[in-house]
């Protein structure tokens, strides 16, 4: 089996638009590079944009080769802005051949127009029964989670392409059920009683092949377990590392400890400059120096010693009682 490369990105999950509403649709892992090209470059060169834009060219000549005057330079402009907008839309047609279904819904487009040829939707099955539906669709995402995992870059890109291969084989064979199933219900809405043994082994076959997707989804959900264990893994490191270099960065206690003393130094340095002036100035004493002979108390500003420290650069004062001499 060749290996291909989804078109435009990594997952072989995409999200689009349809007539009916959104839906993701699970691309084919064997189509090959070249056929995702050429329809893009069908659904560019739709019939509408491509006579639009012949219609807007064909103006612009005739206003070229015979035109005069003023009208022809607006029959000119005009044309020549039929074909840019032509070629806008095109070139947005081509870019959203995955992502915008919202057309004819009778005719669809080349890449849904047949079932399990480039895609397959999420609702392609809504009619095989509630089962069948739910079992698709966390398949689907299942392959799609696995692909936009953090885990992914851990993985061996061969891996998820199996993931994926076997995920499109199970719905392959869920939509080869379909017939069997339709026989199903008419064998046992029959009313021969004969039919009645061939009703039961149709359904019997039918739901082996339910068994086996259901299998396959286990098995696929043992990859997410799997796949969201180890992201959990990586978030764990990441958060280590972050914290460790947050941590690092914060200032030591040997910072901490040179910064309060540098700080406990500056009430007595600029304590000693202030006295210094007073003396110089002859300004007289300060209330806390005054002493009364009469036994009254006297403010003395002190600094507290670091097991009662205030906050850098409070001067405290105690009240000490004087004693007579």
């Amino acid at each position: 089996m060749t290996q291909h490369t989804p078109p435009d990105g990594a997952t072989p999950v995409r999200a689009a638009m349809f007539s009916d509403g959104p839906d993701f649709l699970l691309l084919n892992p064997d189509i090959p590079a070249r056929r995702w090209r050429g329809a893009r470059v069908r659904a560019g060169l739709r019939p509408r944009i491509v006579f639009i834009g012949l219609a807007g060219a064909g103006m612009a000549v005739l206003a070229a080769l015979f035109g005069k005057g003023f009208p022809a330079l607006l029959a000119l402009s005009a044309g020549t802005l039929v074909v840019g907008v032509s070629a806008l839309a095109g070139w947005g047609s081509a870019a959203s051949v995955l992502s915008d279904h919202r057309h004819c819904a009778v005719r669809g487009c080349r890449v849904e127009r047949r079932r399990g040829d480039f895609v397959f939707r999420s609702r392609d099955f809504a009619d095989l029964g509630a089962a069948a539906d739910m079992v698709v669709r966390a398949l689907i995402v299942g392959v799609e989670e696995l692909h936009r995992s953090p885990a992914r870059a851990w993985i061996d890109p061969a891996q998820l392409r199996q993931v994926h291969v076997v995920v499109w084989e199970a719905l392959c064979c869920l939509d080869r059920t379909r017939a069997a199933r339709i026989l199903a219900d008419e064998l046992a809405a029959d009313p021969d009683t004969e039919v009645g043994g061939l009703a039961a082994a149709t359904r019997r076959a039918v739901t082996a092949v339910d068994d086996g997707v259901d299998e396959v989804a286990r098995h696929v959900h043992g990859c997410l377990v799997l796949a969201r264990a180890w992201e959990a893994k990586l978030r764990h490191a990441d958060l280590a590392a972050r914290t460790e270099h947050t941590l690092d960065a914060l200032p030591g206690h040997d910072d901490l400890r040179r910064l309060s003393e540098a700080a406990e130094a500056l009430p007595r340095n600029l304590f000693a400059s202030i006295t210094a002036a007073r003396d110089i100035t002859g300004a007289g004493a300060f209330p806390w120096e005054q002493s009364s002979s009469s036994g009254q108390s006297c403010l003395i500003p002190h600094d507290r010693d670091r097991g009662g420290t205030t906050s850098p650069g409070t001067v405290q004062f105690r009240r000490t009682e004087q004693s007579a001499s």
